[in-house]
C-alpha cells in the first residue's frame, strides 16, 4: 500500500456543542480537497475518514471521535501537520472544544 496513516483520537469537553462538533468533523473531512500541496498545487491527501466511535469493547477511555488521514509520503504528512494553512485553521477551531487528543502515525 505505501504511505502514512495518521490517526487522531478526540475527547470533547462535556459542554462542547454537538452541532459544533459535527461542523468541525465536516471541516476535517473537507480537508481532502482543501489541502493543496505547495509544489504541485494539487490536493495531496489520499483519504480522510472521520466520525463517532462505535466500538463495543468499552476501551475508549473517554475518546469519542476519530479521524484517519492517509498520505502518500512522510513529507506530505509533515507538511499537513506543521504547515498546511487549511489544516492549521481547522485545528485552531477544534482546540477550544477538546478535552483530550491523541495522535499516532504508522506506515501504511
Amino acid at each position: 500500500m505505501g504511505g502514512i496513516i495518521h490517526v487522531v483520537q478526540l475527547q470533547f469537553k462535556p459542554d462542547a456543542d454537538p452541532k459544533k462538533i459535527e461542523e468541525i468533523l465536516g471541516q476535517l473531512k473537507a480537508l481532502k480537497d482543501k489541502c493543496i500541496h505547495p509544489t504541485t498545487k494539487a490536493p495531496y491527501i489520499k483519504s480522510i475518514t472521520a466520525g463517532v466511535d462505535n466500538s463495543i469493547e468499552g476501551l475508549q477511555n473517554g475518546y469519542t471521535h476519530m479521524i484517519i488521514t492517509v498520505f502518500e509520503s512522510v513529507e506530505d504528512r509533515n507538511y499537513y501537520a506543521k504547515s498546511d494553512p487549511a489544516h492549521l485553521a481547522v485545528g485552531a477551531a477544534l482546540v477550544p472544544l477538546v478535552k483530550g487528543l491523541q495522535v499516532l502515525d504508522i506506515d501504511a
